[in-house]
């Protein structure tokens, strides 16, 4: 397993917790409710095993290949260096020092969250069910109380059962979502450090970012320009200053680095490289109306899809198994529209009355 199936074994693990949830049988009996319980953190100490077993293999290949890529990359440009292979240079201390340090933040952050989303779904499922049992009991359900409970579980585990992080603005981010940021941010960390230690034990002190259109402001604001690694280079801004920053500079941005070397390189191109940092502000936009368009272009496609998944969530939490079966049948009746999509949304708006009056 890599760390893309990695990334798709989380998302498979929570659908397949939101699946039991959703039929789960008469979660008024305490014994079901926790045997519910039960299967759900077994789930969850599963995907921590597996998250222990791929991650430090997934990040430390990324960062041979970081290793192999930044050699060849220092031959091009005629540094002269080193014949060790990848797999012994990496036994360096600067190396081990670096990979020791993303494996063990990388795992920390994935245990942790997986802690929280544990805590986060028995204690949505607790809350739930002590609240539909008091209703139960003064008599304010009406109709089969089995059914109520269910689908007020499957519910409320939907907005906020496998919680494992709340931003600052309250927003409730779901396991698998953190997990994707995690390892996606973790990957690009693991390649830009291998690379930037193997330019500098070389010697090379200086590295320019990639280009990529289209591109965020975050990322417009580097694009194309020459980094100090040490703060020695006159002209050149450096990551020493707090305002400066290398790749990754966002989950999924793909931006990397490349040595460059000043020997090889004439007055005018080093002085035209010193030239983009003039008047460097860490929070203007430098993009073009046009690239800020096709920015925002691509990103709709990308929150469209988003959407889509959260909407399939919502009518798998009401429908159950009368809901499509994957996102993909869902994203087809929704987009072609018609009479079955009008059929799903009826049935999905019947099921949400019956909930509320129920």
């Amino acid at each position: 397993m890599n760390h893309n199936q990695l990334i798709e074994y989380f998302a498979q693990v929570i659908q397949e917790i939101f699946n039991k949830v959703g039929n789960a049988n008469n979660l008024t009996d305490d014994k079901n409710a926790q045997k519910l319980i039960t299967a759900i953190l077994k789930s969850l100490d599963d995907l921590g095993i597996k998250v222990s077993e791929v991650m430090p293999q997934e990040l430390e290949k990324t960062y041979l290949q970081a290793i192999s890529g930044a050699t060849q990359d220092l031959v091009a440009q005629k540094v002269k260096v080193d014949a060790l292979k990848p797999a012994d240079v990496i036994k360096k201390k600067l190396h081990v020092a670096a990979l020791t340090s993303l494996v063990r933040d990388t795992l920390q952050d994935l245990r942790v969250a997986i802690r929280t989303a544990k805590q986060s779904a028995a204690t949505t499922i607790k809350k739930v069910l002590s609240k539909t049992k008091r209703e139960i009991a003064k008599g304010l359900i009406q109709g089969n109380p089995r059914k109520v409970v269910t689908k007020r579980v499957a519910q409320a585990f939907q907005e906020e059962g496998l919680t494992c992080f709340t931003t600052a603005d309250g927003k409730r981010l779901r396991l698998d979502k953190y997990a994707k940021t995690v390892v996606s941010v973790k990957m690009r960390d693991a390649s830009t450090q291998g690379a930037v230690n193997r330019y500098q034990e070389n010697g090379v002190n200086l590295v320019k970012v990639s280009q990529h259109s289209p591109t965020c402001h975050v990322c417009a604001r580097y694009e194309g320009k020459v980094i100090s690694l040490t703060g020695k280079h006159k002209g050149f801004l450096s990551i020493k200053n707090k305002n400066v920053k290398l790749p990754p500079y966002h989950p999924h941005c793909k931006h990397t680095v490349r040595p460059y070397v000043m020997e090889y390189k004439s007055d005018s191109e080093i002085q035209s490289e010193q030239q983009k940092w003039e008047g460097f502000n860490p929070n203007e936009d430098t993009r073009s109306v046009s690239q800020q368009k096709a920015y925002r272009k691509e990103q709709d496609i990308r929150r469209k899809a988003h959407e889509e998944l959260k909407a399939y969530e919502r009518y798998t939490a009401v429908l159950g198994k009368d809901a499509p079966k994957t996102i993909g049948a869902f994203r087809r009746i929704k987009r072609n529209g018609g009479e079955s999509w009008q059929k799903l949304q009826v049935a999905y708006r019947q099921a949400n009355r019956e909930l509320k009056t129920e």
